[in-house]
């Protein structure tokens, strides 16, 4: 039963922190708009790059 218990406890704490954390992404999303913009426009190079590099090692490893 203490077993039990002790892991209903985790499971709340675990729901209540992820809740916490997507209101506190959301705020930061909504605050800080343009800078995420900025961030995202400035990660697509080095995303696209990487997206390359994983096709050509696909390519070579066939």
């Amino acid at each position: 039963m203490k077993e039990k218990t002790r892991d209903s406890i985790k499971k709340c704490f675990k729901i209540i922190l992820g809740l916490l954390l997507i209101i506190v992404g959301i705020f930061g999303c909504i605050r800080w708009w343009p800078h995420l913009l900025t961030l995202i426009k400035g990660a697509i190079g080095p995303f696209v790059i990487l997206i390359g590099l994983m096709f050509v090692f696909i390519g070579l490893s066939d």
